[in-house]
C-alpha cells in the first residue's frame, strides 16, 4: 500500500481558534492570544489577549501574574490584577488576589476576590463622565 501524505490527512480535522493549555502543563513567560483559550494547567508570567478574546481559567488552573482580556471567566486561581474589556465573572470555584479592572464584575456566590476593583465603561480607558 502506497501511502502519500494526502491519504494520512483526514478530511474531517480542522483548524480550530480555540487554544488549550491542558491540566498538568506549565508555562513559563509571556502568553498572547486572540478569540478563545482554555487554561487548565499552570502559566506564571503575563497573559494578554488581542481584541474580541476569551479567557476560560478552568477549575485546575493557576495563573501567576497579570491578565489582560476581552472577557475573562475564572473558575481557578489567578494570584495578579485582571484587566478585561467587558467582563470578568469568577465563579464558585474562582479565587482572584489581585485587582481587578472591567466594565462589568460578577461574584458567584463561594467566589473568593481580595483586593480592589476599578469598573468602568470600558477598562484601561478614561473614566466615564458621571
Amino acid at each position: 500500500m502506497n501511502l502519500t501524505s494526502r491519504a494520512i490527512e483526514p478530511a474531517h480535522v480542522r483548524e480550530s481558534s480555540v487554544n488549550l493549555v491542558g491540566e498538568g502543563t506549565r508555562i513559563e513567560g509571556k502568553i498572547v492570544f486572540d478569540q478563545i483559550s482554555r487554561f487548565h494547567g499552570v502559566v506564571t508570567g503575563e497573559v494578554q489577549a488581542k481584541d474580541g478574546s476569551v479567557l476560560i481559567l478552568g477549575e485546575t488552573s493557576v495563573i501567576q501574574g497579570d491578565v489582560h482580556a476581552d472577557t475573562v471567566l475564572i473558575d481557578g486561581y489567578v494570584a495578579g490584577n485582571v484587566t478585561a474589556r467587558t467582563k470578568v465573572v469568577i465563579s464558585a470555584t474562582g479565587r482572584v488576589i489581585g485587582n481587578i479592572e472591567t466594565p462589568s464584575l460578577k461574584l458567584e456566590f463561594g467566589s473568593h476576590f481580595e483586593g480592589k476593583c476599578r469598573m468602568e465603561r470600558a477598562a484601561g480607558l478614561t473614566p466615564a463622565a458621571t
